[in-house]
């Protein structure tokens, strides 16, 4: 005889089984990649992201949180409060980047973004020049092949493709970053923290990606992310097209704060030049230390109390970039690349096809023999009832 005891346990298993077969199905559908091996950026010429500066900065964050979804996501203050507190701060570019939902599409004057990813393991991806929202994620563990399926899904409905907080809970590890590939921007600071060897890692693997800071405040009360990193974009206007292609461009270099909120934005970049293979860069503002790192994240050269510093690339690196730290703010440059002089490198991973459908169709046997067991326990509880029911009978 049923109880009401054993009625509920049985729909408490049940419900279980179901939510795992949900949380367990993106897992039977995503492919299995073949990622490109490393190839340090190479050509007898340089590569200069700034060599055609329009001189025209745009001061943008691209990642903060509003109240979206009825107040699950922890944002304090509505969306449109947030876009209109960054302009009272001086920002022309206030991204408001909610999880996956795009404000700017509700009547909010910020950019199209949004923040994706609904998983354990914050392996979120920003979404710039968004144009839908795309509702695939992994939302348990995620393997490398796993995380390259989502960043192309993104790229799909979006410009531009951003990693963020890639250091959180070990989100996107260095070697992993030496793999990926689809994404064109890497958030080396947020909030007050800052990563660099996961960009390094990329860099030095030759991916032409480009650094972001930003607050991913969900709170304009909160001084600790409240400008607290914000990238200056040099792009003739705020429009999401100027702005996508200077980011595209890496014409755009990443401030994190490190003094007093009035003063963080008085020392900027005023140049970086190429002349064979020197590289110059120029500050206005007050002497600061400018440091060149190269491939693996090694310092190259430092200048202390300096407005310009030059640094001449010996035929090993690959790379170089600035960092310039002054007494408010530090900068962080994009780098100067080696290259043929005709294309930058596309790094590409490709879906390899006998792999996938391998783990697709090892899968869906392991799921048709667990339906299979199921059915049977079902099948033999109905069975063993069936006496005790005639014997009343």
């Amino acid at each position: 005889m049923k109880t009401a005891s054993s009625v509920f346990w049985r729909a408490c298993a049940r419900t279980a089984v179901g939510v795992a077969v949900l949380a367990l199905l993106p897992y039977a559908w995503g492919p299995i990649y073949s990622f490109p091996a490393p190839q340090p950026f190479a050509g007898s010429q340089l590569w200069n992201p700034y060599a055609s500066l329009t001189g025209t900065w745009q001061r943008a964050n691209l990642h903060a949180h509003g109240r979206a979804w009825g107040g699950a996501t922890s944002g304090k203050q509505s969306d449109g409060e947030v876009a209109a507190h960054y302009r009272t701060m001086g920002y022309t570019v206030p991204g408001v980047s909610d999880y996956q939902y795009i404000a700017a599409n509700h009547g909010v004057d910020t950019l199209p973004l949004y923040e994706h990813g609904f998983n354990v393991g914050k392996n979120h991806q920003l979404a710039i020049g968004a144009h839908a929202v795309d509702w695939f994620d992994f939302p348990l563990w995620q393997t490398r092949s796993n995380q390259q399926y989502v960043i192309d899904r993104v790229h799909e409905r979006a410009d531009l493709v951003a990693l963020n907080h890639p250091s959180s809970r070990g989100a996107y590890s260095v070697d992993t970053l030496q793999a990926l590939t689809g994404y064109q921007l890497i958030e080396i600071i947020n909030g007050p923290f800052l990563v660099e060897d996961v960009w390094d890692a990329a860099l030095t693997a030759g991916h032409p990606v480009w650094a972001l800071a930003n607050d991913d405040t969900h709170d304009l009360d909160d001084q600790r992310r409240a400008a607290a990193g914000w990238n200056m974009v040099d792009a003739p206007s705020a429009s999401t097209t100027d702005i996508v292609s200077a980011l595209r461009g890496g014409r755009s270099y990443a401030v994190l704060r490190t003094g007093a909120r009035e003063r963080a934005n008085s020392t900027t970049l005023s140049s970086v030049t190429v002349a064979g293979d020197t590289v110059r860069i120029a500050i206005d503002g007050t002497p600061s230390t400018i440091t060149f790192i190269g491939h693996d994240g090694v310092v190259l050269r430092s200048e202390q109390q300096v407005t310009s510093a030059a640094y001449m690339l010996a035929g090993t690196d690959s790379y170089v970039r600035t960092v310039v730290t002054a007494p408010e703010a530090t900068l962080f440059l994009n780098p100067v690349l080696r290259w043929d002089g005709h294309h930058l490198p596309e790094p590409a991973a490709h879906v390899a096809a006998m792999a996938t459908w391998g783990q697709r169709s090892g899968v869906m046997v392991v799921c048709a023999l667990l339906w299979m067991k199921l059915r049977r326990r079902r099948l033999a509880a109905a069975s063993a009832a069936s006496p005790a029911l005639s014997s009343r009978a």
